[in-house]
């Protein structure tokens, strides 16, 4: 994959956790480390969980309520995003209008009857189109002799490897890869570029040259609105997973609790209903257990933030922020 924005502060190992890496797998990883670091503190002595221990107090208390405030959560979450997809038959009617004017324009620009409707194919389309408008742009100034010669063909160039960037979403079936592959400020730069060369050359342009130019332009502000859109679409997915998981999890966990409380008593011949050897070992493999809709709710809005943070900007202002490498 094409090389961006070497402003880019995350380190590959940070950009898989934020935002590439399967959120099952990242979540499998946090409660294993969970799992070792709680045997290692159980067995050394560090946590005691045997008679007389705070555990049952913890459990019954603080982690029993945590639990049911994680739950509240998910419903708030399922809330959030069922406000997303319910609308009036006018509102829903608009919207639909709207996605399908705003294809109609890049199948306009494509020549082509129907754009594809799923993220990474459409995107790849805009690809294609921009980069043959880059490169019939560049034949025509180079056969006119002007002056400014240089100068397109290094904003034509720099174009073909973008298109040749977002190609790479060609054949993907996940949203969030395709969003990954359209973040960076590519787009805002080209877009300044592009704006720049019209007002400057504009009136010295072939009519030919500057109906590419202007097509190169359309396409640019397709890929800001697609990139919006497409974010939009990931992170409602990630919401909508997200709820569930923490049902599934936020019961499991609340359940554990309920019974884990119950091992220990206030008999002092009986102090644990299972035996003294056993409790370290149920004690770590329960942690892991108890503490997965924390650790769901977190990578999950880990991911959503970080997709949020650089997709701020819609225009040509933008901070710097945004600025990352999709290498």
């Amino acid at each position: 994959m094409t090389q961006q924005n070497s402003g880019d502060s995350l380190t590959p190992v940070e950009r898989w956790l934020l935002l590439t890496g399967n959120r099952s797998t990242v979540i499998t990883l946090v409660l294993f480390c969970i799992f070792v670091v709680t045997g290692v503190l159980v067995q050394t002595g560090i946590v005691y969980v045997g008679p007389g221990s705070s555990l049952q107090s913890t459990l019954s208390g603080g982690v029993f309520s945590g639990l049911l405030t994680l739950i509240t959560v998910a419903l708030s979450i399922n809330q959030l995003v069922l406000s997303r997809v319910f609308g009036s038959p006018n509102e829903l009617s608009d919207q639909l209008d709207g996605n399908l004017q705003f294809r109609e324009n890049v199948e306009d620009l494509a020549g082509v009857d129907v754009s594809p409707n799923d993220p990474g194919s459409f995107l790849a389309l805009i690809a294609d189109e921009l980069e043959a408008r880059a490169a019939k742009l560049d034949r025509h100034i180079s056969e006119s002799d002007q002056s400014f010669d240089a100068d397109f063909s290094a904003f034509s160039r720099e174009l073909v490897q973008y298109a040749d960037h977002l190609g790479d979403a060609e054949g993907s079936d996940n949203t969030l890869e395709v969003l990954y592959i359209s973040l960076g400020i590519e787009y805002a730069d080209h877009i300044d570029t592009t704006r720049k060369l019209q007002r400057r050359h504009g009136d010295q342009l072939s009519e030919a040259a500057f109906d590419h130019l202007d097509a190169i332009l359309e396409l640019l502000k397709s890929v800001a609105v697609v990139r919006q859109f497409f974010k939009t679409l990931a992170i409602q997915q990630d919401l909508a997973e997200l709820s569930r998981r923490l049902v599934y999890s936020g019961v499991v966990a609340v359940l554990l609790t309920y019974y884990l409380s119950g091992v220990y008593t206030a008999s002092s011949s009986l102090p644990t209903t299972l035996s003294a050897g056993t409790m370290p070992l149920v004690i770590t493999v329960a942690t892991p257990l108890l503490l997965s809709p924390l650790v769901v709710l977190v990578s999950y809005l880990l991911r959503a933030a970080t997709v949020a943070l650089y997709t701020t900007s819609v225009g040509s202002f933008v901070p710097p922020e945004e600025k990352i490498e999709t290498a």
